[in-house]
């Protein structure tokens, strides 16, 4: 200590000031310098928590705009789907429209033309008792003489209904049968016993007279046309 003297320093103070520089540093360590730290730490923790929520955040952010995005993409496909499924369904439903309309358009015009003939048909019968007196009577006319009413009827009626014999090669077919007028129920008969099978009667009166026999490519026709045309080839 007496060694310290010269140089002014004092052992006992310099001992206090140590021991008060030592507690200042140790209480400001115990006061300040640790909840320093402790609450930097719990800073630093918050700091990365924040960082790894908002982490977090944008990840899900991420996934929530993928989701949104396949959604669209659901949705438009989806769209497009019903859109064409529509399209399709109002096509069909269009040409199912049109088929009906034509089918009844058809239905309507075959009706009409069923009706027509119909009418024609029953036209022809009424007239048919008229055009064998017409016929008698120029018949007669042409000769000059009055004939026997009954057989000139017979041969007039003949020249409309009388049955080809070449048509018996066709027995037992479903044919067809053509005639200018129509057939009686006795007529039809006749020809039923001939032909048997399945007979089916039109009326053409652009045959003239005779009668026509079909059966699906044969055909025996013994018109009063087809004999015309066959005289004005032979004569041609």
């Amino acid at each position: 200590m007496e060694a310290l003297a010269p140089l002014g320093l004092n052992l006992g103070y310099l001992f206090l000031q140590i021991v008060g520089f030592v507690f200042l540093v140790l209480a400001l360590n115990a006061i300040l310098y640790r909840p320093l730290l402790k609450s930097l730490g719990t800073r630093r923790e918050r700091i990365a928590e924040g960082l790894n929520q908002a982490r977090e955040a944008e990840q899900s952010l991420a996934r929530a705009e993928a989701d949104r995005q396949k959604l669209l993409e659901e949705a438009r496909a989806e769209a497009q789907r019903i859109t064409s499924e529509s399209r399709s369904r109002a096509e069909e439903a269009a040409k199912l429209v049109e088929s009906q309309a034509r089918t009844e358009a058809q239905r309507i015009r075959e009706a009409a033309q069923t009706d027509a003939a119909g009418e024609r048909d029953r036209q022809l019968a009424d007239m048919r008792e008229q055009i064998v007196s017409l016929s008698i009577a120029a018949a007669n006319h042409l000769l000059g003489q009055n004939l026997d009413e009954k057989k000139n009827r017979e041969l007039v009626t003949r020249f409309f209904t009388d049955f080809p014999t070449e048509a018996q090669r066709l027995k037992g077919q479903t044919v067809t049968v053509t005639t200018a007028v129509p057939l009686s129920d006795a007529e039809k008969k006749t020809f039923e016993k001939e032909l048997g099978g399945s007979i089916t009667y039109r009326t053409d009166p652009g045959i003239l007279g005779g009668v026509v026999v079909r059966a699906g490519a044969q055909e025996v026709d013994a018109s009063f046309r087809n004999q015309l045309t066959s005289l004005r080839t032979s004569m041609s």
